[in-house]
């Protein structure tokens, strides 16, 4: 199967959708656990997939180095993850490792033809904040350093035309947080200018496009939201405050609305850009860490997550009702479409399938394999843990599931698609 479009809103790249375009998987990316007090990963940082045909959730990817994630992103047959100190590429078919590249205090990324932007952040600070590498190689191209101007960190990026612009706010300095909008020209590659979206626009986090202009989500110093509005032509128009007590909140751009956490009250509302004011609370208790709009199946999905051990996928109405929920990993902040048509074949994926027998199962579970597994055949828990691991000696392996609690796992074959197993 090709990938025909991806989503301005979702996946960085802008096109049409049309009638045969479908949403083939939606990857989820799960930051994982990292215990400050014992400095060790609890819960490793992991990449998942979830069908909206089947309700299906697999782990397609555990990150291992890594303390948390922060974005993910599509182009062509490949997904870039940014997650913490290093930028990765996987096969959306295969989920195979492709390439990885080191990019201390990576946070988000865009993509533009055949380049990665990257945002960059950490406490203490870094050498530039803002790079472009090669989307093939993920070779460094260039990079905008505080001499070109800019001198603080950055958070999102998104691309209008051939300008990147990105959510300066300084945000790794509490305390010195500054509310920009930075506008770079990718063609020249030069840093143009920036806009200052006013003192209630400090720490923008989340840029939303809409045709000429950009709305910008704030979280001010976290007391507080604040959405500003600026052209793609680098006019300020406004900052409006929107919430009070808010946090640190998820926000997404549904149509022609904003929808947003408003954390003092543990719920969602929603920001209309017609109007221009906040336009009415969602019928839901919910407050997501992660938001991800689906215009095709006409829902929101919504993530949850207790940060330690838990984690659930919610899929919403427009109106905030839940139609149905799936058990995911730990902190999972970031989701991405992945759009496809419906007139292209999926030769390879079937190929390479795994069968698994018996589904579901009690006690025992064998899974076949086109080939033996060069390496070890692993078997993972829905928030991506490890629980056994069998090394092959043929094309089949069988996996005792005596002292598994009932639920759905995962079992991951190098180079191939992961399977589910359920035990019950």
């Amino acid at each position: 199967m090709y990938r025909s479009l991806f989503f301005a809103a979702t996946c960085g790249l802008v096109a049409q959708a049309t009638a045969q375009s479908y949403v083939h998987q939606v990857f989820v990316l799960n930051e994982g656990y990292y215990n400050v007090n014992t400095q060790t990963q609890e819960v490793p940082v992991s990449l998942g997939s979830y069908d909206p045909a089947t309700s299906f959730y697999q782990t397609v990817a555990t990150i291992l180095g890594q303390r948390f994630a922060s974005d993910v992103d599509l182009a062509g047959d490949a997904v870039y993850v940014a997650a913490d100190g290093a930028l990765l590429k996987y096969d959306a078919d295969s989920y195979a490792l492709l390439d990885q590249a080191t990019v201390p205090g990576i946070r988000k990324i865009a993509l533009w033809n055949d380049q990665v932007l990257i945002t960059r952040g950490e406490l203490g600070g870094l050498d530039h904040y803002f790079e472009v590498r090669d989307v093939a190689t993920l070779d460094l191209l260039y990079s905008i350093d505080p001499a070109d101007g800019l001198l603080f960190s950055a958070e999102d990026v998104e691309v209008a035309g051939d300008k990147a612009f990105l959510a300066v706010g300084n945000a790794f300095d509490f305390g010195n947080m500054v509310g920009l909008v930075g506008i770079v020209d990718l063609p020249s590659g030069t840093y143009e200018n920036e806009v200052d979206l006013g003192p209630n626009g400090i720490n923008p986090e989340n840029i939303m496009v809409v045709g000429q202009d950009l709305y910008v989500l704030c979280n001010k110093d976290f007391s507080g939201s604040s959405i500003s509005k600026v052209t793609t032509a680098g006019a300020f128009a406004f900052t409006e405050d929107i919430a009070a007590n808010s946090g640190c909140g998820a926000s997404e751009l549904v149509g022609d609305k904003v929808v947003y956490n408003e954390y003092a009250l543990s719920r969602m509302a929603r920001y209309d850009i017609t109007s221009e004011n906040v336009f009415d609370t969602l019928s839901t208790t919910l407050f997501p860490y992660g938001l991800l709009n689906d215009p095709l199946n006409n829902v929101i999905y919504a993530t949850t997550t207790d940060f330690v051990s838990t984690g659930t996928l919610h899929v919403l109405a427009h109106n905030g009702t839940e139609l149905s929920n799936t058990i995911i990993g730990v902190s999972a902040g970031r989701l991405c479409l992945d759009v496809r048509t419906s007139t292209a074949t999926p030769e390879l994926a079937q190929q390479s399938a795994l069968t698994v027998f018996p589904v579901p199962a009690s006690d025992r579970v064998t899974v076949s394999m086109p080939l033996r597994s060069a390496g070890p055949v692993r078997m993972s828990d829905a928030a991506g843990r490890e629980v056994l691991s069998v090394t092959s000696v043929s094309n089949t392996v069988e996996f005792d599931l005596s002292a598994l609690e009932p639920g759905v796992y995962s079992v991951q074959v190098p180079g191939l698609p992961a399977a589910r197993i359920v035990k019950h």
